[in-house]
């Protein structure tokens, strides 16, 4: 029988073509569709649980190390954009920006008398749209600049708890979001947001308590191997809060609560979070003895490096996902505030000058007090004890230690002053 060797040769390529369309599946290669769902089972995905991934898009990022040690992003293989993060100066007051691969993020704005600083600080810095726009909550040292910030720059995601005030401060923010249509969102815990090679998780507050600081939005950057707490005004509650919550809170970088108040930053949290370096934003002679002397103590009883406003200025850290680079050296004089008659920079206090007295924190002088009986208690500067107007204590109270102010009494506890023991207001 004749032998047909071109059967032979015909069944070996088809063979070969056979094996050469499986090696080529999409799903069989790296990063192809099987590899994508087991990373999302770990948990690589920076979408939480239940939410949106179509909304996340393409801007999922996944860390990644290369030989010589560094981040990268295992998609492209590139290094982490850096992460940049201003502690700006604004007085008694909270502004803090950060910037990642193109995209910003804002939480609060200082005092009313402070936002056009802040806008100046984001247009020297070539920013002309806010991709985030945190209010930790409606006390005026906190959102009091947000009117000017929002009405300047447009803003894509407005992040704000439920709480409304009935304060001129609160109604001017108020005022500019209905005239530019922003409607704020209420923070989750767990929900998570992209910024850059970055993202931020909240991580509080976990219910609405009847103390405006209580309620304050805390959130955690991570970026690379570098984690950034930011709390707000959080007190002890909030922060018992967040450690029975399912969220890690250890940090490298923390921004003290409250500026350094003795109300927050308790033992058991800082024994959880373990910063490295703390950053205290604060006046100047603020009227509150920010930062408390409690709050130092511990710091420096635990090694934390820290940075204050009220010494430094502006503080900045950039992050390349491993390691931080600072503008200035940690400060070394673990001096407590010393509080005084003056409610921050330039003794202004809750509305910038011209403005209607601030209801969100204690505030003007008694020689500035407004005189048609909306001043609620005199508070002792030095004994941190705060008093009905008309009680004996007043009376014996020198001069330089006595300050009017127009805040709640829960306000004022919430700030460390103590009520009273003779007049119990």
């Amino acid at each position: 029988m004749k032998k047909r060797p071109w059967k032979k040769t015909a069944l070996f390529l088809g063979l070969f073509l056979m094996l050469a369309g499986c090696a080529h599946r999409p799903d069989a290669l790296p990063g192809g569709a099987d590899t994508q769902n087991a990373a999302m089972v770990q948990g690589e995905s920076l979408v939480p649980e239940g939410g949106d991934r179509e909304a996340a898009g393409s801007s999922q990022k996944t860390g990644g190390t290369d030989q010589g040690g560094s981040r990268q992003d295992s998609k492209t293989g590139e290094p982490l954009q850096e992460l940049e993060v201003h502690f700006l100066d604004v007085g008694q007051g909270d502004s803090t920006l950060v910037i990642c691969g193109g995209q910003v993020l804002l939480v609060d704005a200082g005092d009313n008398d402070q936002g056009i600083k802040v806008q100046n600080y984001l247009k020297k810095k070539g920013i002309s749209f806010l991709d985030y726009v945190i209010c930790t909550h409606p006390d005026a040292d906190h959102i009091g600049g947000i009117d000017v910030v929002l009405y300047k720059f447009d803003c894509g995601t407005l992040l704000m708890t439920k709480e409304e005030r009935d304060t001129k401060t609160y109604q001017d923010v108020a005022e500019v979001m209905k005239e530019k249509g922003y409607q704020k969102r209420l923070p989750q815990v767990g929900d998570q947001y992209i910024l850059g090679d970055a993202s931020f998780t909240i991580v509080g507050p976990y219910r609405e308590d009847e103390a405006g600081n209580n309620n304050s939005i805390a959130i955690l950057l991570t970026h690379g191997e570098n984690t950034i707490l930011l709390t707000g005004d959080a007190e002890e509650e909030e922060e018992l809060d967040m450690l029975f919550g399912d969220i890690p809170l250890a940090a490298d970088v923390y921004k003290a609560g409250h500026h350094g108040s003795s109300s927050s930053s308790c033992q058991e949290f800082l024994d959880v979070v373990q910063p490295s370096y703390a950053v205290i934003s604060c006046g100047e002679d603020n009227a509150y003895g920010h930062p408390h002397a409690e709050t130092l103590d511990k710091f420096r009883a635990m090694g934390v490096q820290v940075f204050r406003t009220d010494e430094q200025g502006t503080v900045t850290v950039t992050s390349d996902g491993q390691g931080f680079a600072w503008n200035c050296s940690p400060s070394d004089t673990w001096k407590m505030g010393e509080p005084t008659g003056n409610g921050g920079e330039n003794g202004q206090t809750g509305e910038s000058a011209g403005g209607t007295g601030s209801e969100e924190s204690p505030g003007e002088s008694q020689e500035t007090g407004s005189a048609d009986g909306t001043i609620r208690y005199i508070c002792n500067v030095s004994t941190r004890k705060f008093h009905d107007p008309d009680c004996s204590g007043v009376e014996r109270m020198d001069e330089k230690n006595k300050l009017s102010v127009t805040a709640t009494r829960e306000e004022l506890i919430g700030q460390g002053y103590e009520p009273c023991g003779i007049c119990k207001p």
